[in-house]
């Protein structure tokens, strides 16, 4: 006996919709009334295979859907794109590391102002860089994949080319501006999580952000280690070739879990939603990017002068081992803070986040003259301080809804507020490290001009906390949401 033909595995339904009208008000969204009924030819399927463990199918592309928050799709994805973060970030973390050889060893001397730019520009850039490529990838999403490659395929080259200068401007090129490309690459993994994980989201986005911890404790370890055995031409050679090989395998599972609809025969496609830039409208994603900026401000203080402050003081651990203990507490810290977000009030949690933060400032730095007070120190901000950037997750969930075409804008503006809080730190300690008024004081708020720089960076991070308060949707926005959200349930 034959088998039947494979289409005859597969039926058509006609589903005639009328009105109806209920005896009483039903709560909720609900169909039109109409005059006119309509018929609608749906298939379906027969196939037990085709009804699977979370019994979704893509009504475009007749494609299985992964199951959210679980499965082996959502944790490899969640590997590849923590994996991108370690080895994206890794550099920027270490960046003390190189400056010190670039200024002392390679182009002793001179060029230092060139030298702290390109320095500087890696880091700022490559958030900033985000608020390019994040509306860009919304606009084509067909292409993030190419996009992505093209982004590791220039960080690479810069990387590379990085041990091939002669002189101090090449490193503005190669690692101030080639460098940062790399946002083109980490962009989608930030923003395709939101398809794979809804309710551990903020757990997920917490491990995928403690990534930048890892990377932030090994690589200068990892970079010093190979300048001392092969020099820095074949160190910095080496390391570009390493990134780049370990980026394009970790991009492998980074996939989209709603796939884009595909073309079939000459009817045009079904687009996805084109995207829609009335969340810009809205009270939070203000809110949200000023509570960025004033918290990047004083978050980026401990990185950037902990190392002197502790080189002046000759404790040990040294400026580096602190800097490489305060990045390896940030991994357990985004993973606490991720899963917090999920559990709690987000205003509860930026409000405890900053408040345990600045006091830390206030009492383990501001007091902190040998390591029994500045290594609690960094393991506090480490947890807190880097571990702030995991309530994104629920701040962009806000903002956007369920709009997926929303996530990408909103976390592209957060990047940005932090590239330009990150980045007005620098002039603002510059200034303040001027006034001597605590010099001689009590504790580390006596170490030369550090006094003023400690308060403002407790002060500033406290009114981050204030702000947060503010974070909250109003009632129509919250039923609306609700609303929004229900109707997608029901669609999937």
């Amino acid at each position: 006996m034959s088998a039947p033909p494979p289409e005859a595995t597969r039926f058509s339904a006609d589903i005639e919709l009328r009105p109806v009208r209920p005896s009483s008000p039903v709560p909720g969204p609900s169909l039109p009334s109409t005059s006119k009924s309509s018929t609608l030819t749906l298939p379906i399927a027969t196939d037990p295979s085709d009804v699977g463990g979370s019994g979704l199918t893509d009504p475009l592309n007749s494609q299985f859907l992964h199951p959210v928050d679980r499965g082996s799709h959502a944790w490899l994805f969640l590997l590849g794109a923590t994996t991108i973060e370690v080895l994206i970030w890794g550099l920027p973390y270490s960046i003390g590391v190189l400056h010190l050889f670039w200024t002392n060893t390679l182009f002793p001397g001179y060029g230092a102002a060139t030298i702290t730019l390109a320095a500087t520009m890696q880091a700022g850039l490559l958030y900033m860089m985000t608020a390019v490529f994040g509306p860009l990838i919304t606009a084509y999403p067909r292409y993030t994949k190419k996009i992505q490659i093209a982004g590791v395929v220039l960080s690479t080259i810069g990387t590379v080319a990085s041990g091939l200068v002669t002189e101090p401007w090449h490193l503005v090129i190669t690692f101030g501006v080639l460098y940062p490309f790399a946002a083109a690459t980490y962009v989608p993994c930030a923003t395709i999580l939101f398809e794979w994980f809804s309710a551990r989201r903020g757990l997920a986005a917490g491990i995928m952000y403690a990534g930048t911890g890892v990377g932030g404790t090994i690589f200068p370890f990892l970079i010093s280690g190979l300048i001392g055995r092969f020099g820095y031409k074949a160190a910095m050679i080496s390391l570009g070739i390493g990134y780049g090989v370990l980026s394009s395998i970790a991009l492998i599972p980074i996939k989209r879990r709603i796939p884009i609809p595909r073309r079939r025969g000459g009817d045009e496609a079904i687009r996805r939603p084109r995207a829609s830039l009335e969340f810009l409208k809205t009270r939070l994603v203000w809110i949200g990017c000023g509570i960025i900026v004033v918290s990047s401000v004083g978050n980026f203080i401990p990185s950037l002068w902990l190392p002197a402050f502790a080189d002046d003081l000759h404790v040990y651990p040294s400026g580096t081992g602190l800097i490489s203990i305060m990045n390896a507490a940030s991994v357990p810290g985004n993973a606490i803070i991720g899963s917090l977000s999920d559990r709690w009030p987000i205003r509860t949690v930026i409000l405890l986040n900053c408040i345990g933060t600045a006091l830390a400032c206030f009492f383990l730095w501001g007091f902190g003259t040998n390591a029994g007070l500045l290594v609690p120190f960094v393991l506090v901000f480490g947890v807190l301080g880097l571990g702030f950037v995991s309530v994104w997750t629920r701040m962009i969930s806000m903002i956007a809804k369920d709009d997926p075409t929303v996530p990408a804008m909103v976390f592209s503006l957060f990047a940005f507020a932090k590239g330009v809080g990150s980045m007005a730190s620098g002039p603002i300690a510059d200034q303040l490290l001027k006034v001597d008024v605590l010099k001689g004081g009590t504790g580390g708020y006596g170490v030369n001009n550090y006094g003023i720089l400690l308060i403002f960076t407790g002060t500033a991070i406290l009114l981050a906390g204030g702000m947060g308060l503010a974070f909250r949707e109003s009632r129509k926005q919250s039923e609306a949401g609700g609303r929004l959200g229900a109707s997608v349930e029901g669609a999937r």
